[in-house]
């Protein structure tokens, strides 16, 4: 019995007395890591035992979902439990002396308007910080007793009063002090010490995801004697590839399938780890039954450059359910009874409400939620209401335009704002799990009816829209139509289904 927490709690409110024991809360966040990264979903090639037994030992989501298809509009919607959408925090953004340090939004979008005016849209102006005027749900728990700690990558803002240390963590570790690629900071002490907060004592061999582990775990060892929510924000698995020397030499001589980067294997086997070092502290502190744990992804894997989504189309970045399908498991033996698989749809913004009822606390009358509880679903005591998932991505990547999408029942429909004609993709996630079939010509009232749904959810959260390229030149040679890379998207599609040897 934590006699101090119910002491405070009783002062502030009878109606605490049910909350004597609240549980905790450890949450693992990973960069990139694709739906299909792990041996409980189906990889023969990556190698994952921790986060398996993770698995079984309570819920996986088939159908979990990023709020985004990049890292850091994901992470701002996990956080405020709010759509990027609504927040205006839809991409990544940008350091230097263009970069917004407050609420604006980015007045110097990068609104790329292609070689000779082959794109019809510039793009939506965005926020470069998460919007101050969001509550965090570390800012929630904090405010009831909860200790509050995170260790590792932020991306919802660099800029003073944005930190996570200043966003309701009372322990921020690890995240980097300024905006930088990944690429630059790397894995190793040698290389990302000078960028982050907090790791003076990493050595030059240290890697980062093992450095991040013996943090969370000295902070979850300080904390047992309260409630606590402990977020472990890896780096891992984005790029750059540099796993450990010892575990890339063993998954070169592994068989390889569609999946088959040894590299990035090493570094999941690393991920992998310290999920189970982190489990091995609960078990040993003896607080494990009454710890949610949950494990996901900020967007889906990197393909095709470092792992394979099949039989999802595309990757991080896209429009297609490999760029927002995540891997989701959640372990609350207290709660949540072993070995279950759901197919609900979870998304992003569900994960505050999710934490705020786990803790009993009621959500303010003032504050505004876009996600729902998924308690519901741990609990298995009824299904979640349906409701339309959408997706706001105005921008450009290498791998996709502008563009909006809505997925509703089964049905999924995707708006490219790049597209002269208007025209949509809509296809049957039922029955075309791989986005292999465009129904759109098939069903125009369903196109008509989604797109109508589409707009209003956008127009409802405020949205920030493409705008029309004045420069646009519509006999521009090297056009693309949709602006969408579909057509590339099938082609890495098929070459990934010939490889793990599916002939249907």
């Amino acid at each position: 019995m934590k006699r101090w927490f119910v002491l405070v709690l009783l002062l502030i409110s009878p109606a605490w007395v049910q909350a004597a024991d609240p549980p905790n809360i450890v949450f693992i966040l990973i960069d990139d890591m694709g739906w299909k990264d792990m041996g409980c979903a189906g990889s023969t090639f990556y190698e994952t035992p921790h986060i398996d037994q993770l698995a079984r030992s309570g819920l996986r989501f088939v159908n979990a979902y990023s709020a985004s298809p990049v890292c850091a509009p994901s992470r701002g919607a996990i956080f405020s439990g709010l759509h990027p959408a609504r927040t205006k925090f839809t991409t990544v953004y940008h350091a230097g002396k263009e970069a917004a340090s407050d609420d604006r939004l980015y007045e110097v979008s990068k609104q790329r308007a292609g070689k000779n005016g082959q794109n019809q849209m510039y793009e939506a102006l965005h926020r470069h910080n998460l919007p101050s005027t969001a509550t965090l749900f570390s800012e929630s728990l904090r405010g009831v007793g909860y200790a509050t700690g995170f260790f590792g990558k932020w991306h919802c803002g660099s800029h003073e009063d944005y930190r996570p240390d200043q966003r309701g963590f009372e322990v921020a570790i690890g995240y980097r002090h300024t905006h930088i690629p990944t690429a630059r900071s790397r894995h190793w002490g040698r290389t990302f010490r000078q960028y982050g907060v907090g790791m003076e004592d990493m050595r030059d061999d240290d890697y980062v995801a093992d450095y991040l582990t013996d943090k969370c775990i000295d902070f979850i060892q300080d904390s047992q004697e309260k409630p606590f929510v402990a977020v472990l924000s890896h780096y891992l698995v984005h790029s750059p590839i540099e796993g450990k020397l010892e575990r890339v030499q063993y998954f070169e001589k592994k068989a390889k399938a569609d999946q088959s980067n040894s590299g990035y294997a090493a570094m999941l086997a690393s991920v992998d780890e310290s999920v189970g070092r982190i489990v091995g502290c609960l078990n040993e502190l003896g607080i494990a039954e009454n710890t949610l744990v949950i494990f996901t992804s900020d967007n889906g894997g990197l393909s095709p450059r470092q792992t394979s989504n099949y039989p999802l189309l595309g990757g991080k970045s896209t429009c297609f359910e490999g760029g927002v399908r995540v891997p989701l498991i959640a372990s609350w033996p207290d709660v949540i009874k072993a070995g279950q698989v759901t197919e609900e749809r979870a998304v992003g913004m569900d994960y505050y409400p999710t934490f705020l009822e786990v803790a009993e606390v009621s959500v303010p009358a003032d504050q505004q939620l876009d996600g729902v509880s998924l308690l519901p679903i741990f609990k298995g005591t009824q299904a979640l209401v349906r409701r339309p998932l959408i997706f706001h991505f105005p921008h450009y990547t290498g791998s996709t335009s502008p563009y909006s999408s809505v997925v509703d029942g089964g049905w999924k429909l995707i708006e490219f704002y790049n597209d002269e004609q208007g025209r949509y993709l809509l296809f049957d996630l039922t029955k075309d799990e791989g986005e292999q079939q465009d129904l759109s010509d098939a069903y125009p009232e369903r196109v008509g009816l989604m797109a109508k749904l589409l707009r209003d959810e956008l127009q409802s959260m405020g949205a920030e829209l493409p705008v029309p390229n004045p420069r646009f030149n519509v006999g521009a040679e090297g056009l693309s139509n949709r602006g969408s890379n579909y057509e590339n998207a099938k082609t890495h599609y098929e070459g990934f289904k010939a490889v793990a040897g599916d002939t249907n």
